[in-house]
């Protein structure tokens, strides 16, 4: 694993003993207190809004369970924390589950599989390249030679950008710079010039798409039908995605962009019989999630579906949407 797992492998014993209770997979009963550390990528993302309404929503139902909602890069440092028992919940890209699940990437040879199974699901994200309205640039490849921002290392939106470039055939080198921090910066750089666009992407409309439209004149930029057809081909969990038609002030066409979705994943070690619980609660109260994010209102049958297919679920979450007929036994 990188630097990151290094050093929290350094500092995980003595917090696992706070991070997770000892209650061990099946020993929970109603009215058990259980605490759990919830791994929630940064506050401005929009699925960190959406974790605090499922703390919030679990909380009131259901006695005894206190939820913490730990600010962190997301991405695969979240899968990270549930594998070294420092969290156990997180959201996370798909494809930090993924490679988890398949001990790929920075996860091979690690025995993580089965460590991290689905818990709900989240949203579809579409990432793509926006430039100011008076650029020249009118696809994705007429980037190569120019500046851009990506999201923070770390980060699911990021690390899907970097493996969509290698997938394509590109790289760092082919670009004048390579930015990698948080969105806001990446947004300020395009206003002064010093990137000529920001590659990103999250559920939407995202606010900060939005703040950034009152203030400068933005437009989406395509990537080519070859390159996706590539990207859906050659990355497990992605697929050719598109903004939809006025997602955004001015977008008045479907913009074709890389389609990936976030989750969110919890530890095999919670037991069964809470994981039911809170699968329930969520699902029962999901018009609820709407009001954290716009996002939510897409939540259904073939998103649990979609989910169930890049990483099992959890025992009790599958209980519970095998029974409502979601999922075959």
């Amino acid at each position: 694993m990188h630097a990151l797992t290094t050093l929290k492998l350094l500092i995980s014993a003595s917090l696992l003993m706070c991070a997770l209770p000892a209650s061990s997979e099946g020993s929970w009963k109603p009215g058990d207190s259980y605490t759990f550390s919830v791994a929630g990528s940064q506050p401005q993302q929009s699925i960190y809004s959406v974790g605090v309404a499922h703390k919030q929503l679990i909380e009131a139902a259901i006695p005894g369970i206190n939820i913490n909602v730990m600010a962190t890069q997301g991405g695969a440092e979240n899968v990270e924390l549930i594998i070294l028992g420092e969290a156990n919940m997180a959201n996370a890209n798909s494809i930090a589950a993924i490679a988890a699940d398949r001990e790929t990437a920075q996860f091979e040879g690690q025995g993580t599989k089965g460590k991290v199974l689905g818990f709900f699901p989240g949203y579809t994200s579409e990432l793509g390249a926006v430039v100011l309205a008076s650029s020249d640039i009118h696809t994705f490849r007429d980037l190569v030679g120019k500046a851009i921002a990506l999201g923070p290392v770390g980060s699911g939106a990021e690390a899907t950008l970097t493996n969509a470039l290698k997938t394509i055939g590109l790289n760092d080198s082919d670009f004048a710079r390579v930015q990698r921090a948080a969105p806001a910066q990446g947004f300020s750089s395009l206003a002064s010039g010093q990137v000529d666009a920001v590659v990103w992407g999250t559920a939407h409309p995202a606010g900060i798409y939005l703040e950034n439209q009152s203030t400068q004149n933005l437009r989406f930029i395509p990537f080519d039908e070859a390159d996706l057809e590539k990207i859906a081909s050659d990355m497990p969990g992605h697929h050719a995605g598109e903004l939809r038609p006025g997602t955004y002030k001015g977008q008045d066409q479907a913009v074709q962009w890389i389609g990936g979705s976030t989750h969110f994943w919890i530890s095999s070690e919670v037991p069964e019989a809470l994981v039911y619980e809170m699968v329930k609660v969520l699902w029962e109260n999901r018009e609820k999630l709407v009001e954290a994010h716009s996002s939510q209102a897409f939540i259904d049958e073939a998103l649990v579906q979609q989910q169930d297919g890049l990483v099992r679920f959890h025992p009790g979450a599958r209980r519970y949407f095998v029974e409502q007929g979601i999922l075959a036994d």
